[in-house]
């Protein structure tokens, strides 16, 4: 019999999964502007996805302790 107040989710997976598509897209830049051989604006990008992805890390550690 399955518990009404059990979830199969936690609070706040909608907001981590918003980091994470934030942090593809910058990775998206990224690799565009590797393309067009512009150094800075690749780091840029890659510099904003690993932000993104420290932000939903630490959404993520709470849920899991």
């Amino acid at each position: 019999m399955n518990d009404p107040k059990r979830r199969s989710g936690f609070a706040g997976a909608h907001d981590l999964v918003e980091q994470a598509e934030a942090a593809i897209r910058n990775l998206k830049y990224m690799c565009a502007a590797c393309a067009n051989g512009d150094k800075d604006a690749a780091r840029t990008a890659l510099r904003q996805a690993i932000s993104e992805l420290e932000v939903a890390r630490a959404m993520l550690r709470p849920g899991v302790e």
